[in-house]
């Protein structure tokens, strides 16, 4: 009886040391997977899905562009972060940046008063935004200022900063001239231009570049822009101080060593990097 009991004993003992092995082990491996993971935080970026060049999808249906793939640079450089994109027009990506929903922005972002207010601006720009008045050259000279649009119809991406500048000059010069606010891909601005559903357009030089080289078409700007600026991501007010110090610092370093004109050239078809 009592070897028994002793037999019971020692294989209850047993069974419980490998469950408890097992288990341990089971932990182990958890806990490793774990720590493979460990350090590795994923950062929403908000970008465009319908902006050629800058933020689209391909024919893949993979983000790319410009803006894309020059946060993916940055990705690449920090392996501490994962970044992952969501897309949106203009203001829907502005919105998904000061909800939370994103920490980074990239999407062609120049300054103003109220873009400063709401997020924080990276250290460095990567793209010229000078804004020109950009015509069709078959139906007129090219204009210098706003001055010269009065009478006329101006199309704007809706909450732009040529939107923006637009509604600036117009709340000095009531009526001067009409908007037409959009969310036009680069060929509904051509045809618009060209039909003569809108005089002009507001735009940087690379733009109406595109414009002449892929449509074939006359448009012109004039001699000086009526803004100039430079275009930077954004980072949602809340986003870690680290994140925006490593994001800005891998920029600067793309910057330094080429990466941005390159990506200038294959998206824009030329160097429109700012120099300073």
């Amino acid at each position: 009886m009592k070897k028994n009991i002793v037999g019971k004993l020692t294989v209850t003992l047993t069974c419980a040391t490998i469950l408890f092995t097992l288990t341990a082990c089971g932990k182990k491996a958890d806990k490793a997977d774990d720590t493979s993971d460990k350090g590795v935080t994923t950062v929403t970026v908000a970008t465009g899905n319908a902006s050629l060049p800058f933020a689209y999808l391909n024919e893949d249906n993979q983000y790319d562009g410009l803006d894309v793939k020059l946060m993916e640079a940055v990705d690449k450089a920090l392996p501490e972060y994962k970044f992952k994109f969501i897309g949106g027009d203009f203001p829907t990506t502005l919105s998904n940046l000061e909800s939370g929903k994103a920490m980074i922005a990239s999407f062609q972002f120049e300054v103003n008063d109220e873009r400063k207010q709401k997020f924080t601006y990276g250290t460095v720009p990567y793209t010229d935004w000078d804004t020109f008045i950009v015509t069709n050259g078959d139906k007129g000279k090219a204009l210098d200022s706003f001055d010269e649009l009065k009478g006329k119809k101006v199309y704007v991406t809706t909450g732009t900063n040529q939107a923006a500048m637009a509604e600036n000059y117009l709340k000095a010069h009531k009526d001067a001239f009409t908007l037409v606010y959009g969310e036009y891909t680069n060929e509904q601005i051509v045809e618009a231009i060209k039909s003569g559903a809108v005089d002009a357009t507001l735009a940087p030089k690379y733009s109406n570049d595109l414009y002449v080289k892929n449509y074939g078409v006359n448009f012109v700007i004039g001699k000086t822009p009526v803004n100039k600026s430079k275009a930077y991501i954004l980072f949602n007010k809340k986003a870690d101080e680290k994140l925006q110090k490593a994001v800005n610092d891998e920029m600067a370093k793309l910057k330094e060593d080429g990466t941005i004109l390159k990506l200038s050239k294959k998206y824009l078809g030329g160097d429109y990097v700012p120099k300073g």
